[in-house]
């Protein structure tokens, strides 16, 4: 009987990979016969589960007039029973999660630990190892991209090894020393040395441990247990921003409400501005972390003390503040904001290069009620702040009237790049839901490195998120990672790779081509999209 499921369930991806690769639509008749004949043959051979949802279906359509089906149509119609017919299949690379349950993503809450190793072999132990306990871990074995983890992602905690060729781990330290200090990022140091001065040395720096290899994977993961729960006792007592002494967002919504709860009370204004540092990224390319660092603290100096004396100013991640500013109006926080650009302009930051200066941009938006929920307010915000990106940035806008929302502005492309075509569909799928409410994404599927790189698409001027496969006939992964690391705004892109558990050779040349992350298969859609998140929140 197995023998004739399989057969079944091979006929079924024929027909839909034929469907997905088709230009037009398909007919209602098309659609009917497959549904028919799925049913019949599905409950002959003992799927009762995938005959009856296909009874459900064909009920469905004998409610309804004939039509063409397009693709997104069929594909919304089709979807569970693709989920269903992908669960049967015996080379399963999808943990399919309950529809039924509700979309609460208990990945996103999972502690962040970077890793910084030149032995691909271990990275990948301590990341399989580590992420059994729920932890969400990011693995490279260049300095210069835990550097730039560091800063962008702010994790939880830090391990690395002081032998890294050409920048050694104490060098690391050094430059990260006092963000480790003020961010308290708990710092596990991991060596084949470990005689008294290299300990000496690395406490001296920061480290909160030193564990010599080899490693006991079970100490180890009891000693990071203690320093994360250490951390998030710290970030829950804590509301200022270690970096710039401004309130982080720990106290946001609770400082919202009443500011909120005054103005409807006092029957006065409310506005929120969101505010972006222009061009923040190359800054860091260009003087260094630690001078954007610098920039960070006196921009937030500066919009603190030239702001309102009720204006409440909190850094709401990166480059990203929000700026509540009671008793005032769109327009009134529009001048105001405008005032504060004009003198921002003029400052100097100095850096070994020579002095450069800055602008930003901010998107205003006029609190109307309190119906509609603070995160309603703050995406409207931050769409005005996008529309003065794409005006050409420094400057301030309002937000729409809430009547009539604009179309939203696309801040992320994402290539999707498989040959299977219902795995691109279920991913897309899961990219899209993962974005909703908070982004907008142009999401495009390619079935091979070929079909990308030949579309001009992936040649504009946004931030890419690429989700790659890592074995396809043409133009494998790591053919497209390297052909990517090629090009000439290679940094705008963030990459996935998807690999099976069996190639481990691939997820080492992976991570030394600069694969930002990967997951080995089966693998949870729910874990792929808080990753997604935590990458995405790094480049937009």
């Amino acid at each position: 009987m197995m023998k004739y499921r399989e057969t079944l369930l091979f006929h079924i991806h024929k027909q839909l990979e034929a469907w997905f690769a088709q230009d037009g639509p398909i007919s209602h008749d098309d659609l009917y016969r497959f549904l028919h004949s799925l049913k019949g043959t599905s409950g002959t051979i003992g799927l009762s589960d995938l005959s009856d949802l296909s009874q459900t279906l064909l009920e469905q359509m004998d409610e309804m007039p004939a039509k063409e089906w397009h693709s997104n149509e069929w594909r919304a119609f089709l979807l569970e029973l693709i989920a269903l017919c992908y669960k049967q299949h015996p080379e399963q690379e999808v943990l399919l999660e309950d529809p039924t349950l509700k979309r609460e993503n208990c990945y996103e809450n999972q502690p962040l630990v970077l890793i910084l190793d030149d032995d691909v072999t271990l990275l990948m132990y301590l990341k399989e190892n580590l992420e059994k306990l729920n932890w969400s871990v990011i693995a490279t074995v260049y300095p210069d991209k835990a550097l730039d983890f560091f800063h962008d992602m702010n994790p939880d905690c830090l391990i690395l090894d002081l032998n890294i060729p050409e920048t050694g781990g104490f060098q690391v330290m050094q430059t990260l020393s006092e963000k480790i200090k003020k961010q308290y990022v708990p710092t596990t140091v991991i060596s084949i040395d470990c005689d008294r001065q290299t300990r000496f040395r690395a406490y001296r720096l920061g480290a909160d441990d030193v564990m010599c290899k080899p490693l006991d994977i079970e100490e180890l993961a009891v000693r990071l247990e203690r320093q994360l729960g250490r951390k998030r006792w710290m970030d829950r007592i804590l509301f200022l921003d270690e970096l710039t002494g401004v309130y982080n967002r720990n106290s946001l919504g609770d400082t919202y409400q009443r500011l909120l709860t005054d103005a409807l009370r006092t029957a006065t204004p409310f506005s929120l501005g969101f505010l972006d540092i222009d061009h923040f990224k190359s800054v860091n390319d260009t003087h260094g972390h630690l001078i954007g660092d610098k920039v960070l603290c006196r921009f937030a100096s500066f919009i603190q003390t030239s702001a309102e004396k009720n204006d409440i100013l909190f850094r709401y991640g990166g480059e990203e503040f929000l700026l509540l500013m009671p008793r005032t109006t769109a327009q009134e926080a529009k001048l105001r904001l405008e005032q504060m650009l004009d003198s921002f302009c003029s400052l100097s930051f100095d850096s070994p290069g020579g002095l450069f200066s800055l602008s930003f941009s901010a998107g205003v938006v006029q609190i109307e009620g309190s119906e509609k929920s603070f995160p309603y307010w703050v995406e409207a915000a931050d769409t005005a702040l996008y529309s003065a990106k794409n005006l050409g940035r420094r400057r301030i806008e309002v937000a729409a009237s809430t009547g009539a929302p604009e179309a939203p502005n696309v801040k992320l492309k994402v290539a999707i790049i498989d040959d299977d075509s219902m795995i691109r569909t279920m991913l897309a799928d899961s990219v899209q839901a993962s974005f909703d409410g908070w982004m907008h994404a142009d999401i495009q599927l390619f079935q091979d490195g070929e079909a990308f790189f030949s579309n001009s698409w992936h040649l504009g001027p946004e931030s890419y998120l690429v989700i790659l496969d890592g074995i396809m006939p043409k133009m494998d992964g790591l053919e497209v990672l390297q052909k990517i690391k090629t090009l000439p705004h290679a940094k705008r892109y963030t990459v996935i790779m998807l690999t099976g558990r069996t190639e481990e050779q691939d997820i080492v040349r992976a991570l030394q081509l600069g694969a930002d992350d990967y997951m080995t298969k089966p693998f949870s859609m729910r874990e792929l999209e808080a990753r997604i998140k935590r990458l995405v929140k790094r480049v937009v």
